[in-house]
């Protein structure tokens, strides 16, 4: 099963969507914080906003961790891979680690994979089996359903990181200094 640009859009979406809810925050502000490395901090005494304009005070960004390595390539090479990364912000703030999202930490996790996969769900190392987003190696875990989807990868990846490392940048500086993480 393959994925395409707008089913990881879409899943992008609903992750906005959902998140704005939780944070009752508009769509908007929800998403210019992620896209700015912010965590979307919540509205709790102010009305449930549903449009695109909002009076909301703006986000702050959240305390980031110092970095244990020099970052790599940050930027996005694929219009995928910045959809891929735009989903990874999303899910990282509902999964519970939004400190990942801004400064160092997100800086040391797009450096991560883009040295690792260049976030793309196909990506295949040939001589480990390593698979997908995260590098999932097949002979060390098992590969959970839907693998192909991006949602399911950088789920996975998020979750062993921070069982693993505790954080992007832990994982980073292992990868800096061992090649893998």
């Amino acid at each position: 099963m393959t994925v395409s640009g707008i089913g990881v859009a879409m899943t992008a979406s609903g992750i906005v969507l959902t998140l704005s809810g939780v944070r009752n925050q508009t769509v908007k502000d929800t998403l210019t914080s992620l896209l700015a490395g912010q965590v979307p901090q919540a509205n709790p005494t102010g009305p449930v906003t549903v449009g695109l304009d909002s009076t909301a005070p703006p986000a702050t960004p959240a305390a980031a961790s110092p970095g244990t390595a020099a970052a790599g390539d940050t930027g996005a090479a694929t219009p995928a891979a910045a959809a891929n990364q735009a989903t990874a912000k999303m899910l990282a703030v509902a999964i519970g680690h939004p400190t990942w999202v801004p400064g160092q930490q997100w800086a040391d996790w797009v450096s991560l994979w883009n040295q690792e996969s260049g976030w793309s769900t196909t990506a295949l190392n040939p001589s480990s089996g390593a698979t997908g987003i995260p590098q999932l190696n097949p002979a060390a875990h098992t590969v959970p359903a839907g693998w192909s989807s991006a949602v399911v990868q950088i789920t996975w990846g998020i979750n062993y990181i921070a069982q693993r490392y505790g954080s992007p940048s832990a994982a980073w500086a292992n990868e800096v200094a061992d090649g893998s993480y």
